[in-house]
This record gives structure tokens, C-alpha cells and sequence, in this order.
């Protein structure tokens, strides 16, 4: 069975929304699951940092490994995967986006994750996926929209999904947990 990681986003963790109940369906059908906890908030939360806790489990990445990010995980997992040259079988993008968002908290603790260009991720990833809606308050649709394109991406549409949060009904992803299974 494949290894999956799945990458919380900015101010998050490991035990919110839909994250310990998609790691538990995953590890009943087999799969490793690694969520780890990435250090956030401001003067702690950086790429350097998150790439620090990743750097772990490099062993365990490779052409069977999927990745699941939220928010800012999506970005997160690119760059590290450009940045090593690792091979992967899929990411599951969940309202990702590299791009400031105009708020200041979060711009300050995502600013280093970000890429002037992304170039090549297709070759690493050979099955990318982004979920993206229309109303998400923290993201542009157009940001998510962009991000998508620039990943060369499918793109799954989700209508009042918002940040794809517990506030819009995402304590549970039955959707994501049967395209992870399928693959």
C-alpha cells in the first residue's frame, strides 16, 4: 500500500477538519498515514521549518507516496518535491495557492513557502488534483484558479465548499477518501 502524508495549513494542525478522519479511513484500508504537526505562527512557521519536520520521513517519499495539502500545504509539498527532485504518485490539493492572500497574518507566515514559477512538477507528480470553490474567504478564486493551472492540475469545482473546513461541512471527505483509494 501506498504512503500517504497529509500537510495541515497555516495556524493549523493535524486534528482539525477533515484530517483525523480522513487519516483513520485511510489506515483501515491499509494505508501508512503520516500527518505530521508543522510548527506555525508567527517566527515559527516557515518553509526552512516545515521542510525541517519533513525531512524525517524522506525515506518514505518516493513513486508510490501521495500527498494530501490544504491551504498552504499544496505550495508546501511542490516546493519540497522541486527542491529534492522526489518523485511522487499524487497530490490532493485542497484550496491550494502560492500567492499572498491580503491578509496580514498569514501573508507573514506564508511568504517564504511561495515560488516565482513552477516549472517541471508535472515530470515528479504524475496525478494532481486541486479542489477549489468559488467562495473560499481566506483565498481568491482566482488565486486557487491560478495555482491549479500552474500545476497542470484537474480541477474539481466544489460549489459553497468555502476554505474546505469544518464550518462548511468538512469534518469528514468521503469524496477524496474514494479518489485515494482508487488510485
Amino acid at each position: 500500500m501506498s504512503t500517504v502524508f497529509i500537510v495541515h495549513g497555516s495556524f493549523g494542525d493535524s486534528r482539525e477538519h477533515y484530517i483525523p478522519w480522513l487519516k483513520q479511513n485511510l489506515e483501515k484500508n491499509g494505508f501508512e498515514v503520516i500527518a505530521p504537526n508543522f510548527p506555525i505562527g508567527i517566527g515559527k512557521q516557515s518553509y526552512a521549518a516545515w521542510a525541517k519536520v519533513l525531512n524525517k520521513y524522506a525515506n518514505k517519499i518516493n513513486g508510490d507516496t501521495i500527498f494530501v495539502g490544504r491551504s498552504i500545504g499544496p505550495i508546501f509539498i511542490v516546493k519540497y518535491l522541486l527542491e529534492h527532485k522526489l518523485k511522487i504518485k499524487a497530490l490532493f490539493s485542497i484550496s491550494g495557492f502560492n500567492c499572498f492572500i491580503n491578509v496580514p497574518d498569514y501573508d507573514a507566515v506564508n511568504k517564504t513557502f511561495f515560488l516565482d514559477e513552477i516549472k517541471g512538477f508535472e515530470y515528479l507528480c504524475p496525478l494532481r488534483v486541486c479542489y477549489i470553490s468559488k467562495n473560499d474567504p481566506y483565498v481568491p478564486y482566482y488565486l486557487l484558479d491560478m495555482f491549479t493551472k500552474n500545476i497542470k492540475a484537474k480541477t474539481i469545482l466544489k460549489a459553497d465548499a468555502g476554505h474546505f473546513n469544518t464550518e462548511t461541512g468538512y469534518a469528514t471527505f468521503p469524496e477524496l477518501l474514494t479518489k485515494i483509494e482508487k488510485i
